[in-house]
């Protein structure tokens, strides 16, 4: 028989009356199919194979050879039922169209195939030939049922596609059962007929529970009407979201949902369709969705995309032919007929708006020569002027053999109304933010005008507590006074509250010495912990830098909430004694730093609950706590807000009846040229002893000395210490000092040692802890130290060793600061200060508090009176409020000061400002207008005693005084008016106090020694200066200060001591000119060493 596949090609090249080609090119068009395709006899009982193409062939594994000839029926016998065998065999007979799917299960092969057969008539007529494709539909089959089972995670895909669903589909509850969304069917009573497995799962019920209860059952704070007012205006089928949320209450808590309703009819029936979301997981819901859709396109590209896609725009892109097709779905998105359309391309860029078509074709162009995958989002417009979002996304189609891209095949979808609903939502967010914001000022301001009338009522209790009053009455006074000073806290935090609030939080980067931040936190909290008998520990990680950059008032504030509460919340019973540890710790996140500062107690703690809603603002952990303790409830809310601006986070752990434990993770920068620690020199390998039956000192002692390896042990009790002391001297060994227990300090205050008669206790060195925080650290003996341990701090253990191990001197003369008016100016408060304030109450207030302190003084009501006052008189002191009519505080200063720069003879006046603005920017604002200084009302008597004596130091100095010279602003440059008498470069007393003589045979070694160090100490110091090492430089003047003290040569250690705190300012000259007035007081020590015969002249000194 002629066989046919020539003729085939020839019939099917005729009928699109194309040119002929010779055969071979016909059979590649063939055996390039993906598809198998194979051409056999149609005859009744042969049906043998004349034609199988290659991919035939690879399906089945077999040579050309072995199949041509072969029945056809062969093949799928062994995968078809008889009915379908029997189908299959009248489909072959009768030579009729005929198209079924067969699913393959064997060891070998395992899918599905779809059969297509056609029919090729003769030319005289009749069946004389048939043509069967088979197509491997496994991979579809796998993707359909994908789809089938994720089909609500494509949402946008499915709403698309509802139009297109018959009432069939709908009455069969897919979409309805295996929806993600939580929904009900509902009939015209609002009562359940039916639910789905989510809706199940969120009411917690089984099915049979739910079915026949109202709505309004399940639902709380839910209107039926909403429901009906609805439905009564919408279409069969159309969803319509429902304005209220609804709430559902659960075991563990309680939800907020929002809700959308359609009417669907079943059998002529009309029901109710009610879905609700949960709108708490509305994040996990989005990123479900974009992987979901994520998922869609690689379907989609594998399915081609225009097959499968319903209710969304498809497109694809020939690049052979540069043609793009459309599918309807695209027409109606674009708002086109697709009968009159022209040129798709063009169309598609006369639609997108102006702005966005750069971005959309820049976009799909570098796709397609990237060969990457197009998304894209772009506005087009309709005819009718309507403005579109249009989102698209394309991958790149590539021929068989997957190298060659032939074209992109791509989806549209409007998504305008989810841009319309995210910019309703901006737009509520920008409401809601300006209402926050004017609620912030509000409090503000509100706050500002508290402080005003706050000043009165404290000013007048520091004056009334100043006049002669009972017993009742001075408790009475103090009660008032407490309870003002209480709400200014208040005022203060609802300030940082609301700043905090209107984003107008700002921080400061200066260097921090974090050990004494922290130490000075526990010294304001120790008088209110050791009244309520708790005690403070601290324990510091010597590996931590000393200096660190951070904003040291916020980082304060910070401790003091966490540390305050834990006092606050901590007690102290028969049975158990409250403790409050602080710790501070170096840690890494990978390779970030941080700190970690770790405040735990073991006072009331908290339940789980309570935790919940701790950093919530004007929050506390339940009503009883704000009865029982007072506050805010503001403290930890700033705590954390504070510590989030840091970069920084917080954590807590509690248990109810045990106690808390705050973690604070703080990130930070380290200075550039950090201060050298000169701790670890006189520390580090000492070997201790304690004496005490306290184990928490014990082990707090303990832990701060392991840093410096320290060797520690502890006994009870002193005669066991002299027991290892004899042990530990027949072994060699050294014990450096013994550390004696708060708990055993008044026992041996009382009994001396000597009352053990031991050699071994003479011989050592003791420091003393004492709770007592009145007592001052400093030398009882020359071998007893003591110190206070409430709180415990690290700074004062390490100093007292190295004072102890004599590698440090001991400071006991406590000298003025610069700035601290002197004792003449105490006694004799002489001087005029004007007063500037437009509040009656504040005017009379600070009047009667000057006349108190025995000051004189004038009063303007606002600043441009206060300027005429003070070009007509002579004031050595300006107070004046910041906010007053006509001329204010600022501009009072900048006048003053410009008329001070204009007129030298006029000096300098002092200017403090007394504002109730408690914002850290007014101190700034007061500094940047001229002003010298800040105070914020209420201004208690000590603290503007204390202001005043300090600035009345520096009132003008008049030019004919001083003829030769200008006046100074800086308080370091005021000369004292009367010279001190000249004495010996050595004081002995100080001598005597230390060593408890002034016989020259014991001092005149220390002397000599001292000559022959402090001619080195001062080389040092000029090879550092010289380098220009600040470093080296305050760390020799730190040690060489101390040594100057120890041998009572007091004008030289105040040199060294001018370097130490001054080497950080790299002033070099002003440093130089420091060393070279030592140098001369040196000249002086040298004289007098001689002068007593304590060294010889021909000793030179270092030049």
């Amino acid at each position: 028989m002629k066989n046919p596949f020539t003729a085939l090609l020839a019939d099917k090249q005729s009928k699109k009356t194309a040119p002929q080609q010779d055969d071979s090119i016909k059979t590649s068009v063939l055996d390039l199919l993906s598809d198998g395709m194979v051409i056999f006899d149609g005859q009744v009982g042969s049906n043998a194979i004349f034609y199988a193409n290659p991919a035939f062939l690879k399906y089945y594994g077999l040579p050309s050879n072995q199949v041509i000839g072969r029945n056809i029926i062969e093949f799928y016998s062994h995968y078809l039922n008889d009915d379908h065998i029997a189908e299959l065999h009248s489909a072959v007979h009768e030579a009729t169209s005929h198209t079924t799917e067969i699913c393959v299960n064997q060891e070998t092969k395992k899918g599905w195939l779809r059969i297509n057969l056609e029919a090729m008539r003769k030319q005289g007529g009749g069946n004389h030939y048939l043509i069967l494709n088979q197509a491997d539909i496994s991979q579809m089959k796998q993707v359909r049922q994908e789809l089938k089972t994720s089909n609500q995670k494509l949402q946008q895909l499915v709403s698309n596609q509802n139009q297109r669903i018959n009432e069939q589909e709908v009455q069969m509850g897919v979409m309805f059962e295996q929806a993600v969304d939580n929904m009900l069917l509902l009939n015209a009573e609002l009562k359940v007929l039916d639910v789905n497995d989510s809706a199940l799962s969120l009411f917690e019920h089984s099915k049979s529970d739910l079915l026949g209860l109202e709505l309004t059952s399940l639902l709380y704070e839910f209107t039926e009407n909403n429901i009906e007012d609805k439905l009564s205006s919408v279409e069969m089928y159309q969803e319509v979201p429902l304005d209220e949320v609804i709430k559902v209450s659960r075991t563990s808590d309680v939800l907020s949902l929002l809700g959308s309703v359609r009417y669907i009819t079943m059998k002529t029936q009309k029901y109710i369709v009610l879905t609700l979301r949960d709108i708490s997981k509305e994040q996990m819901a989005q990123n479900e969705l974009r992987r979901s859709q994520s998922e869609l396109e690689e379907v989609v590209r594998s399915l081609n995309l225009a097959t499968q896609a319903g209710g969304i725009g498809i497109w694809s892109w020939d690049f052979t032919t540069n043609e793009l097709s459309w599918d309807d779905r695209m027409y109606e998105i674009y708002g086109v007929d697709p009968g009159n359309s022209k040129n798709n391309y063009t169309m598609w860029q006369e639609r997108v708006l102006e702005e966005d078509i750069f971005t959309a074709e820049e976009a799909l162009n570098k796709a397609r020569e990237n060969l990457t995958q197009f998304n894209s989002e772009f506005r087009i417009q309709l005819p009718d002027k309507e403005i579109r979002w249009i989102k698209a996304a394309a991958n790149v189609l590539f021929d068989q053999d997957g190298t060659t891209p032939i074209g992109m095949g791509g989806i549209n979808i409007d998504v305008t109304k989810e841009k319309n609903a995210q910019a309703n939502l901006r737009h509520e967010s920008e409401i809601a933010l300006a209402a926050s914001e004017a609620k912030s000022m509000f409090l503000a301001n509100m706050s500002h005008e508290i402080r005003t009338p706050m000043n009165g009522v404290v000013g007048m209790l520091s004056l009334l507590s100043e006049s002669e009053l009972n017993g009742e009455q001075k408790s009475m006074v103090t009660t008032i006074k407490d309870s003002a000073l209480t709400l200014l806290h208040i005022i203060n935090d609802i300030l940082d509250f609301s700043k905090i609030e209107a984003g107008q939080m700002s921080l400061e980067s200066v260097p921090v010495e974090l050990q004494k931040l922290i130490e000075r936190t526990l010294d304001v909290l120790c008088l209110q912990a050791n009244n309520k008998g708790i005690e403070l520990y601290l324990t510091y990680d010597a590996s931590l830098p000393k200096v660190i950059m951070s904003d040291s008032v916020r980082l304060s504030q910070v401790l003091l909430n966490l540390v305050g509460n834990a006092v606050k919340f901590t007690d102290s019973t028969d049975e158990m004694k409250g403790k409050v540890w602080v710790s501070a710790t170096l840690n890494q996140h990978d390779i970030a730093p941080y700190v970690e500062i770790i405040i735990e107690d073991n006072g009331i703690g908290m339940t789980e609950e309570q935790i919940e809603k701790l950093f919530k603002a004007f929050s506390q952990a339940d009503t009883s706590t704000t009865r029982l303790y007072g506050g805010t409830g503001l403290g930890l809310s700033i705590t954390r807000s504070l510590l989030e601006m840091m970069g920084g986070d917080i954590h807590v752990d509690s248990r109810f009846g045990v106690g808390s434990r705050f973690s604070v993770e703080l990130p930070f920068i380290e200075v550039e040229e950090p201060p050298q620690d000169p701790t670890p020199n006189y520390v580090n390998g000492s070997r201790i002893l304690f004496v005490t039956n306290d184990q928490n000192i014990a082990t707090f002692c303990d832990i701060n000395l392991a840093n410096f390896r320290c060797k520690t042990n502890c006994v009870a009790n002193m005669q066991r210490a002299i027991a290892v002391l004899d042990y530990a001297k027949k072994a060699g060994a050294t014990i450096d000092l013994i550390i004696v227990g708060p708990d055993l300090y008044h026992y041996y205050e009382e009994k001396p040692l000597s009352q053990f008669n031991s050699a071994l206790l003479e011989e050592q060195k003791f420091i003393f802890l004492s709770r007592d925080p009145s007592i001052e650290s400093g030398l009882t003996k020359s071998n007893y130290y003591v110190m206070p341990c409430s709180p415990l701090k690290p700074s004062e253990l390490t100093t007292a060793i190295g004072v102890m191990r004599e590698l440090i001197s001991c400071e006991r003369n406590i000298k003025p600061i610069v700035n601290e008016p002197n004792q003449d100016i105490r006694e004799n408060k002489t001087g005029l200060i004007l007063v500037v304030d437009d509040q009656p109450t504040n005017r009379d207030v600070i009047q009667r508090q000057l006349n108190h302190l025995g000051y004189q003084c004038e009063m303007a009501v606002h600043g441009q009176e206060a300027l005429h006052k003070w070009r007509n008189g002579s004031f050595d002191l300006v107070l004046t409020d910041c906010h007053m009519p006509v001329m204010d505080g600022y501009e009072l200063a900048k006048q003053i000061r410009e008329s001070e720069r204009k007129d030298k003879t006029l000096g300098h006046t002092p200017i403090v400002a007394i504002t109730a603005n408690a914002m850290v920017e007014a101190s700034e604002q007061c500094i940047a207008s001229g002003m010298d200084d800040y105070l914020t009302k209420p201004v208690e008597l000590k603290t503007l005693d204390q202001s005043i004596e300090k600035w009345m130091q520096l009132s003008p100095i008049p030019l004919e005084e001083k003829p030769s010279e200008e006046p100074s602003l800086e308080p370091e440059d005021v000369e004292v008016p009367t010279a001190k008498p000249p004495h010996d470069p050595i004081c002995m007393s100080t001598l005597e106090q230390i060593l408890g003589t002034r016989e020259l045979s014991i001092v005149a070694p220390l002397l000599e020694g001292y000559w022959e160090s402090v001619n080195e100490d001062i080389e040092k110091a000029e090879i550092a200066l010289t380098n220009k090492s600040d470093g080296d430089l305050q760390q020799i003047a730190h040690a060489a200060k101390g040594a100057a003290r120890s041998a009572g040569a007091e004008e030289l250690a105040d040199k060294f001591e001018v370097l130490q705190n001054t080497a950080h300012l790299k002033n070099w000259p002003e440093l130089s000119d420091t060393l070279s007035s030592a140098k001369v007081e040196l000249k002086r020590l040298q004289s007098y060493l001689v002068e007593h015969s304590i060294i010889e002249d021909t000793e030179v000194i270092y030049e």
